[in-house]
């Protein structure tokens, strides 16, 4: 894998006059040592929100008494590659670290697996929990979020809208068994003492899904029509309390973000500004996995322009079809994409927008068109504010 831009360095050239060709902009860069024997050796990798003065401070002269990390008489040839976003450089480091340091890479940049919910669909009783750990099983994975703590706090609350187990034992129901203060309060079916049927609690998990699935829409649309017939029948104290069930369920949606979805449909587009002017760079999440960049000119006085719905439609293809994804495998994406998206997503200082789609995948062109032109606009204007768009 190589950068965009490669020079050779000679540690006795002018310093000063060598630095002239590098710009005073973001960017990612490589400096590569001599071959030793003949074998090249992996370079120094690093990410820098002005190239100019970093490489200056790597490259320069060192100083009789400084203990700052220089480079100078350890680089023979250096690469770079300007960026227009800090995700943009980050992904682009991410790449760089995992094609030279194949087995450090995660701990150089520090990746973590991703704060998730699992269903555990291959035990004969499913438990929904917080985790960090993703298998190639049968489970279905919700998220990501920005914590364990958010995942763990999230489940906690949902749960109570549900009667399925939170215990962590395997059961095998036994009518001897004591229980436990869910099943005494009745917000557990309790199946470790067999208090109810393997298709029941069946039936209660998939009330589960359908309500992770569908972002809380399910168990809010079952809620409302029965206040709506509680008040038709003038029942209205247990309308009341439906009411108060549902403003219970408001509160708990509001804990989760829209980037919280089964990792099978998580599907977005990620509009960031480009390096060139007028540019915005296209990232794409097909089922959790991040595909790009594709850049895209809004330049108005290009010539022979194409229709910025034909260049979208183009870009977007060229990034991943929808049909083509569902026939893959049901295996997780890899977690360090995920890892990566929701550290970009929930970090204070996010550039760019994030237009999650349907589970059709379908493009909602005009959409787009309005937030590229939003991201160019606040790319002129840093101080303007970044938000996701659902």
């Amino acid at each position: 894998m190589h950068l965009r831009f490669s020079t050779p360095f000679d540690s006795g050239e002018e310093v000063s006059r060598f630095l002239g060709i590098f710009p005073h902009r973001p960017a990612v860069f490589a400096l590569f040592p001599p071959p030793r024997e003949g074998t090249a050796s992996a370079p120094y990798l690093g990410r820098t929100a002005d190239l100019h003065r970093r490489l200056a401070r790597l490259l320069s002269p060192r100083r009789s008494n400084s203990k700052m990390l220089n480079l100078r008489e350890l680089t023979a040839r250096i690469e770079y590659e300007p960026v227009g976003s800090a995700f943009e450089g980050t992904w682009l480091l991410y790449l760089l670290n995992r094609h030279y340091f194949a087995r450090q890479y995660r701990d150089r940049l520090r990746l973590k697996p991703p704060a998730l919910l699992k269903l555990k669909m291959e035990n004969r009783f499913p438990r929904c929990y917080p985790t960090r750990r993703v298998a190639k099983d049968r489970s279905l994975y919700y998220g990501p979020f920005p914590s364990l703590a958010v995942a763990e706090r999230f489940s906690g609350e949902f749960l109570d809208f549900f009667k399925i187990r939170r215990c962590v034992e395997d059961l095998n129901p036994d009518p001897s068994h004591p229980g436990c203060i869910y099943s005494q309060l009745h917000m557990c079916l309790a199946p470790c003492f067999a208090g109810c049927a393997d298709a029941e609690y069946q039936g209660e998990v998939q009330r589960v899904v359908e309500f992770l699935d569908s972002q809380g829409k399910s168990l809010q649309r079952a809620l409302e029509a029965e206040r709506a017939q509680a008040s038709e029948s003038l029942e209205f104290e247990q309308a009341s309390k439906i009411h108060n069930r549902i403003e219970k369920l408001n509160e708990v949606l509001r804990q989760r973000s829209e980037l919280v979805r089964n990792l099978r449909d998580l599907h977005a587009v990620m509009v960031l500004p480009g390096v060139e002017a007028k540019t915005v760079v296209f990232f794409r999440v097909i089922a959790g996995e991040i595909r790009g960049p594709r850049v895209l000119s809004l330049d108005e006085n290009a010539p022979n322009p194409t229709p910025l719905d034909r260049q979208i439609h183009d870009l977007m293809e060229s990034l991943g079809a929808g049909p083509a994804v569902k026939s893959k495998s049901l295996a997780p994406p890899p977690w360090e994409h995920l890892s990566l998206l929701a550290r970009w997503y929930y970090s204070s200082f996010r550039q760019g927008e994030l237009i999650m789609l349907n589970p059709d995948q379908s493009i909602p062109h005009s959409k787009l068109i309005r937030i590229c032109r939003k991201v160019l606009a606040e790319g002129a204007n840093p101080q303007a504010s970044a938000g996701p768009v659902s």
